[in-house]
């Protein structure tokens, strides 16, 4: 990664906003701040350059990889896309682009997202959704671990949604944005900053403007509410629920798997043979549908 794309992604890292679990936003960036204090942005990129959403197609119960793009891919192979850990938006867009691939390999039946993520940056989030929602071939998710926050947002529009323990955690529709000053800290590196704007744009950043000088967040909270509303709609819809404002599901709240199964949040426990296997049965299902 150049270093440039390395400050880049930290700025995005800074200034995006967020669905995720505050824990593990705060825990990345314990794990950057110091490094951005020593100046070391090799730490920084080897940490963001860690692949955490892979792709690779397979037939059910064969240990063999295969390549998206290889030309001896078995035909009715199912693609699994690995989403571990925290979603930042390139990697949303890298997994629209390997449903992309998916849908328009004719030998691939369909697709399971293997998932174990808090969220992450929104970014990009609502057009997985919407691509996993319309999707011409069956997409499931196996969840292992949590599906929370932003990888609740696009997950929820899977066909089907396997979980794997009762320690699984499902939910988190929620969004949060940190805000952070860094005012103090030049103060003491004896560097005063002083943004003047002309009164042509008076509403530039009003918005964190009003944070910075009057402890204002009402507009902060104006716009989180906006991303919020489409987040909670957007689970709503793909759960065929009523959208109730004062329903715990679209407040944030976590369930572990026996109440997310019983309140209709996922589908079943199963293994990831047996999203293979109904990804399989979907499609199979589809073709006899489109004969008769």
């Amino acid at each position: 990664m150049q270093k440039k794309e390395t400050v880049d992604k930290i700025q995005q890292i800074f200034n995006e906003k967020w669905a995720i679990e505050a824990k593990d936003y705060h825990h990345l960036l314990s794990l950057i701040l110091p490094s951005i204090n020593n100046g070391n942005l090799a730490a920084i990129e080897q940490h963001l350059s860690q692949n955490k959403v892979t792709a690779y197609a397979a037939m059910p119960y064969v240990a063999d990889r295969w390549e998206l793009e290889d030309a001896s891919l078995p035909e009715n192979s199912v693609v699994i896309l690995t989403c571990d850990g925290v979603l930042y938006s390139w990697e949303t867009y890298r997994l629209e682009q390997f449903i992309a691939k998916a849908l328009a390999n004719p030998k691939i039946a369909g697709i399971v997202l293997f998932v174990n993520g808090p969220g992450g940056m929104i970014t990009r989030v609502d057009l997985l959704e919407r691509m996993i929602r319309e999707s011409s071939k069956p997409i499931a998710a196996y969840i292992t671990g949590v599906c929370a926050s932003a990888h609740f947002w696009f997950v929820s529009a899977c066909g089907r949604k396997f979980v794997s323990s009762p320690m699984d955690e499902i939910g988190s529709c929620g969004i949060i944005y940190t805000y952070q000053s860094f005012k103090k800290y030049y103060a003491e590196l004896g560097v005063e900053l002083k943004d003047i704007y002309p009164d042509s744009a008076d509403l530039k950043n009003k918005m964190i403007r009003d944070m910075e000088e009057k402890q204002d967040d009402s507009l902060i909270k104006e716009k989180l509410s906006f991303y919020h509303n489409l987040f909670a709609q957007a689970v709503a819809r793909n759960l065929a629920i009523k959208y109730d404002r004062n329903d715990p599901l679209f407040r944030g709240q976590t369930y572990f798997a026996d109440v997310a199964l019983a309140n209709g949040y996922v589908d079943a426990y199963g293994t990831l043979e047996d999203a293979i296997v109904w990804v399989l049965s979907q499609a199979t299902l589809k073709r006899a549908n489109e004969i008769i």
